[in-house]
């Protein structure tokens, strides 16, 4: 696999840093760096990744996003630059900016994972340790993986909804972030569950609308979210198709219901969650409802329109680690993976029906 070279132009703040051996007959990797993205410290960052990529024989330089120019704008200029790769280190928000830049290029792009969630190496089998994801960028295998397409023009490639999981992003604002955690997303769903469910009339590829009252709609490209549970067990980044959960829960113990589904991997058979497959969906509601693309909040709208663009950008990955699945591991770290997502939805159900008692009692 080659390396990158560096952009013909870059934007300010550029941090150049060599590592090793900086002789002119060197590789150099040119890496798309968010300073902002997890809670770890960028320069440490910056450093891990260097000793890394030396161990190999590689350079790199940096060229750091900013509030100004985001990983779309510097994947594009890398690209106009003839690079052969595209690396980039932050969060899902700046990994999808990349992968939109690299539409019918048919440039990949190496993922070296640092942000919070990283849903989508846990739905891809990325490492998430340094020396591991740089391996994958240097000797890892492109995939090729669908991305779903807004009517706005945004791509998102895990997972996008309308309605409940759309108010809490909404509502889990930075300072509550800041001052509760991921429990920020708790407090935000326990103040939105009592409300009820829109209505909503849904089309799938033309087909006749489906009707119903629902507290959320998903549309999935990748099915596990954080703690990697299940959330959308049938969805698969490489089929051409996008699934579809009508999610019509409104009690506690309906929501515990489908969180139990979760658990044994089987939400799609949960009673309170219609499951459909499809190319194209729009989402009509007689009222404006807010939105979000994996983890953003898209604003407020009526009318909702996604498609899926098959197999329009290409990903590095492990060998073995097949596009839609987990990637390949031992019986016992597979095991590993499962338990840890069952204590973390355990501990979120557990918690959320906490503060609903709480709540009432106040």
């Amino acid at each position: 696999m080659s390396a990158t070279t560096p952009p013909t132009e870059t934007t300010e703040p550029v941090h150049n840093e060599q590592a090793g051996d900086t002789s002119s007959d060197q590789k150099c990797v040119s890496i798309i760096f968010n300073p902002v993205s997890g809670q770890s410290d960028p320069e440490a960052r910056k450093k891990s990744i260097s000793e890394a990529l030396a161990e190999h024989g590689y350079r790199c330089q940096f060229i750091e996003t900013t509030k100004e120019v985001g990983g779309e704008e510097l994947a594009k200029k890398a690209l106009s630059s003839g690079v052969d790769l595209i690396a980039v280190s932050g969060g899902d928000g700046t990994v999808i900016e990349v992968l939109s830049a690299t539409i019918g290029s048919n440039i990949p792009v190496a993922v070296l994972p640092a942000g919070t969630g990283n849903l989508l190496s846990v739905n891809l089998g990325i490492p998430t340790t340094v020396p591991e994801a740089v391996h994958v960028a240097l000797s890892g295998h492109p995939y090729c993986l669908d991305l779903a397409r807004s009517n706005d023009g945004k791509h998102f490639a895990i997972m996008g909804g309308l309605g409940l999981d759309a108010r809490m992003i909404k509502d889990a604002d930075r300072e509550t972030k800041n001052r509760l955690g991921v429990f920020a997303y708790l407090w935000a769903a326990l103040k939105n569950l009592p409300k009820r469910g829109a209505v909503v009339e849904i089309v799938l590829d033309g087909k006749p609308p489906i009707r119903a009252r629902a507290k959320s709609v998903l549309i999935a490209n990748m099915g596990k979210v954080t703690g990697g549970v299940e959330a959308m067990p049938t969805a698969s980044p490489n089929d051409g198709l996008l699934d579809i959960g009508i999610v019509k829960a409104e009690t506690l113990a309906q929501w515990l219901r489908i969180a139990g589904y979760a658990l044994m991997g089987r939400t799609q058979d949960a009673p309170e969650l219609d499951v459909y497959q499809a190319k194209k969906i729009t989402v009509r509601t007689p009222t404006p409802e807010p939105i979000e693309f994996d983890g953003e909040s898209g604003g407020d709208t009526r009318e909702w329109s996604v498609e899926v663009v098959p197999s329009c950008v290409n990903i590095l990955l492990p060998e073995g680690a097949p596009a839609a699945k987990d990637a390949q591991g031992s019986p016992e770290a597979m095991a590993k993976r499962n338990l840890t997502g069952l204590a973390v939805s355990a501990g979120i159900v557990a918690t959320i029906a906490t503060l609903i008692v709480w709540r009432r009692r106040k």
